[in-house]
């Protein structure tokens, strides 16, 4: 079921300054991932009428600030309020096997049906 997710991210500004932002988009969780300090979540996302699927990862190194990312990282760097691009499921299997589990997941922009 599609719902309404908010995630924060953060942007740097030089110094080590970072400011957080809010992206907003209409999807659901897929997966979570804790791996060491790193948390990761996938969420699948309508974009123009194709599944794509987007990742959200949060860093908290111990004596660090928290760092929150939303890739592919196009849909952050211009602190949007909506995501603009996301990954097809060949993109996460390849970027990202610990959600793939080996296998391609979902449909990817070029599959048809039959």
């Amino acid at each position: 079921m599609f719902e309404r997710i908010t995630v924060e991210i953060d942007r740097g500004y030089g110094r080590g300054a970072y400011r957080s932002h809010t992206i907003t988009f209409t999807g659901r969780k897929i997966r979570i991932i804790r791996k060491g300090c790193a948390t990761m979540r996938l969420y699948e996302w309508v974009d123009r009428g194709h599944l794509v699927y987007l990742v959200h990862v949060e860093e908290d190194k111990p004596g660090q600030i928290l760092r929150r990312t939303l890739y592919p990282f196009i849909n952050t760097h211009l602190a949007r309020a909506t995501p603009t691009k996301g990954y097809t499921a060949e993109d996460v299997s390849h970027a990202y096997p610990e959600f793939s589990y080996g296998e391609y997941f979902g449909r990817s922009r070029s599959s048809t049906t039959k």
